[in-house]
């Protein structure tokens, strides 16, 4: 039998996985396969659907970690069968990066070491950077209300009390007085976010370094951490420099899935909607070309029917013209979109009087931009409604981001 030698599978959005498979020389094995199945029953995820015997991955791609059984979903906008997986992962990286999802400058010493799974690898060790700087700068304290039974007379009496419980101790006092601790919500959470890392599966660099910041860390209560603390948290001025650092502890502890039953297969699912990153990373590109003739903007919405909202991707004003851009995550093999896409595109310029409309889709087979093209008009229009496809390039040369994709789709539109 062939010896399984690592631990990490590189997929493929869209792509299947069963059991049994073996890639980069690890195989998926069917305690993995019941991780999964048992993650998407509790959790109802999107990421990914059960097929017989395996699963089918969807348009989320990231890491899922189950035990020591790394599953990286990468993207594909390619027309090979066979993409280069070290290609789209850097790809991927970059456009996190970019999008201010990820911080790539925390690859520093190790940066060989980190690399089998580097997604989750940046996270943790930008976590574990951070809390190790705290650290050194001192763990913030607060002042906490506290009543004990002590032998001096520390703070307020509480009288209630003192009369119930020490009416054969004279000697003793209960009081209520404030203490300068560590024990508050905000370490707390950093706590409880390094007991999460403490049960995930990590490389050796990182394990040390949680160790070292572990002996480090003072002992706190446990705390069951919920959406609500980190509402406030965000809400305290004095935890505004910690932002980032709170947004990582909610990732790690909102991510992960432990396995109650053996304890060997937790799982840390680590997913984004390449639909939202295709968007977001749009978005940005164009947003840095904003001038006194060029305005951006993002997620507008407007009532649609009774609760529910309409909301483009993008509008754009150029000197006095409106644009709402739709981005898609969709590989076309020819230049025609779906009827759903254009009926979308059409409704959004009616209700954002927009002249123009624009679906943007990731170029893979080489296709043109098509012109705008009016819509038939209806005799409740005022003016008339164009609509565009374009087709952009993600990558540019050298197999990177194409760093010029907000300028293209500017030139593209304005060409019409």
């Amino acid at each position: 039998m062939r010896r399984i030698t690592t631990h990490t599978i590189q997929v493929f959005e869209h792509q299947t996985l069963r059991v049994g498979d073996v890639i980069n020389d690890s195989c998926f094995d069917e305690a993995a396969f019941k991780a999964l199945a048992l993650y998407q029953e509790k959790q109802k995820v999107k990421y990914f659907s059960l097929v017989y015997n395996g699963v089918k991955f969807s348009h989320y791609v990231g890491i899922i970690q189950i035990g020591k059984l790394t599953i990286e979903i990468l993207p594909k906008a390619d027309k090979i069968n066979t993409p280069n997986p070290t290609k789209w992962q850097k790809v991927l990286i970059e456009m996190l990066s970019y999008c201010q999802l990820i911080k790539v400058e925390t690859l520093g010493i190790g940066q060989v070491q980190l690399s089998s799974n580097r997604i989750l690898d940046l996270y943790f060790s930008r976590f574990l950077n951070k809390v190790n700087q705290l650290l050194i700068k001192g763990l913030p304290k607060a002042y906490l209300p506290k009543e004990e039974n002590l032998r001096v007379l520390k703070g307020r009496l509480n009288l209630a009390k003192q009369l119930r419980k020490n009416q054969l101790h004279p000697e003793r006092f209960f009081v209520q007085h404030t203490t300068f601790s560590h024990q508050h919500l905000f370490n707390q959470v950093l706590r409880e976010a390094l007991k999460v890392l403490s049960k995930v599966h990590l490389n050796p660099v990182l394990k040390l370094q949680l160790q070292q910041v572990l002996t480090i860390f003072p002992e706190l209560p446990t705390h069951p951490v919920q959406s609500r603390d980190f509402d406030l948290l965000f809400q305290i001025k004095k935890y505004q420099p910690y932002q980032e650092l709170l947004e990582i502890s909610r990732l790690i502890l909102f991510n992960f899935s432990p396995d109650i039953r053996s304890g060997r297969h937790h799982l840390f699912a680590l997913l984004f909607d390449m639909n939202q990153l295709f968007e977001e990373y749009v978005f940005r590109r164009l947003k840095v070309l904003e001038s006194d003739n060029l305005k951006v903007q993002r997620q507008t919405a407007k009532p649609f029917w009774q609760r529910r909202m309409i909301r483009p991707d993008l509008l754009l004003q150029i000197g006095n013209k409106k644009y709402v851009l739709d981005t898609k995550w969709k590989v076309l093999n020819s230049d025609a979109p779906s009827m759903e896409d254009l009926r979308q595109l059409y409704i959004y310029c009616q209700y954002f009087n927009a002249e123009q409309g624009v679906l943007i889709y990731p170029n893979v087979y080489q296709l043109a931009n098509k012109k705008a093209e009016p819509f038939q008009p209806t005799k409740n229009e005022h003016f008339t409604i164009k609509g565009q496809i374009l087709f952009s390039a993600i990558l540019g040369e050298a197999g990177a981001l194409n760093k010029q994709l907000g300028q293209e789709i500017l030139d593209a539109m304005l060409i019409n």
